[in-house]
């Protein structure tokens, strides 16, 4: 009876001290929290668990842990997003970034996220970054220079510098700036990384474009978003070098750079980008926000903006540039012949259409006179860039 009886208190023990276990491990979650913590909602505490992940992928940890007190069910579900939202507090880390994988450990109402991260570039090649973009920005950014005059400035260096990487190995702004070669999403981190270190605001945006996936960016100029494809404007198979000697050339018409992905907006980029993810509205025209400021202020803003608009092409949208029929077109040659013009350079609007156009105005012209045209696409849209040259008897 006695050894029964012992028996019974060993049990009751047991079931004590298994009660008392249980009870100290769901208050010790609680006992660890501040007041602060405590009184925090589950919004709040995934609102710290984001930002405290931010910081890791910032710092470019590769494996690391965080705890997290609130309920399990609601991190399971939301530890997805929350991962997302944290690479969105920096697009540089978001997309260097290459994989991550996470496991929750929960005990009560405590748990533990352990993850592993792997990325494209080390915290070491980015300061090798952040020096050549210092080094670039010192060259090409002058003193007095307007947001408008330094976004053209990095688009030129960044097209000039960086040849697109055929073997699609190359990824980062590292490989960017220290071999010269990378695909659009090393474009894009050079880009954003130089942006924002000349005091712009810049996002990198990614979609879809012919071949498949694309990265590109958007600035914010004058409280007003845009488009900026680095990679679109530089023309594929051109070494760096050989580019960089055109750009600086006597004859801008030999330079390998383009802006027709240059500032452009939401309507003019979906001609042939995609993008499902919600970015800032862009969509204010630059031809018009350019021609309006060319307009504004001192005579010497003026003059700095008609320089800018004639550098990037915007002029041959302006009425006295553009041939919009083929009876315009035939004015304007009659109007070249009679002043024995060698050349003359317009925007036909019909760009489909011009080839037969040409021939019909010479045709309707009679005037025994021989000619060379050359054209291309302006800007992504229907119309064609047209250079004549026009060769006179003897």
């Amino acid at each position: 009876m006695q050894r029964v009886g012992s028996k019974l208190l060993v049990v009751v023990v047991i079931i004590a001290a298994a009660f008392w276990l249980d009870l100290k491990l769901d208050l010790f979650p609680a006992a660890a929290e501040s007041e602060e913590v405590a009184t925090m909602d589950e919004t709040n505490k995934l609102e710290a668990l984001e930002l405290e992940l931010a910081k890791h992928f910032q710092a470019r940890s590769e494996r690391f842990s965080v705890t997290y007190t609130g309920d399990k069910q609601e991190l399971s579900d939301q530890m997805t997003d929350v991962i997302r939202l944290a690479l969105k507090h920096d697009d540089y880390s978001a997309y260097i970034l290459e994989s991550y994988i996470y496991t929750i450990r929960s005990w009560g109402n405590k748990s533990t996220i352990a993850l592993e991260a792997r990325y494209r570039e080390t915290l070491e090649q980015t300061a090798v970054v952040d020096r050549e973009v210092a080094k670039a920005l010192q060259s090409i950014i002058e003193p007095g220079m307007n947001d408008h005059e330094k976004i053209k400035a990095i688009h030129d260096w960044i097209v000039s510098h960086v040849e697109y990487d055929q073997s699609l190995s190359h990824y980062t702004a590292y490989q960017a700036v220290t071999i010269g070669e990378a695909v659009c999403q090393g474009y894009s981190l050079l880009g954003y990384k130089m942006l924002k270190a000349a005091g712009l605001t810049a996002l990198i945006a990614e979609g879809t474009v012919n071949t498949g996936e694309h990265a590109w960016n958007m600035v914010k100029l004058d409280n007003t978003w845009y488009h900026l494809d680095f990679t679109w404007d530089d023309p594929v198979g051109i070494k760096a070098a050989d580019k960089d000697a055109l750009t600086k050339t006597a004859n801008p018409e030999q330079s390998t750079i383009r802006y027709n992905y240059y500032l452009r907006t939401d309507e003019e980029l979906r001609a042939d980008h995609q993008w499902t993810k919600t970015y800032p509205s862009a969509s204010v025209s630059y031809a018009d926000t350019i021609s309006e400021l060319e307009q504004q202020g001192h005579s010497s803003e003026r003059s700095r903006f008609a320089k800018l608009k004639l550098a990037l092409g915007l002029h041959w949208l302006d009425p006295e540039y553009t041939v919009s029929s083929e009876d315009q077109l035939a004015q304007v040659i009659r109007t070249a012949l009679d002043t024995k013009s060698a050349s003359l350079a317009f925007r036909y609007e019909q760009g489909d259409q011009f080839p037969a156009a040409l021939k019909a105005a010479f045709e309707l012209i009679n005037i025994a006179v021989g000619y060379r045209a050359s054209y291309e696409p302006y800007a992504g849209d229907k119309s064609l860039l047209v250079r004549l040259q026009l060769e006179y008897g003897k």
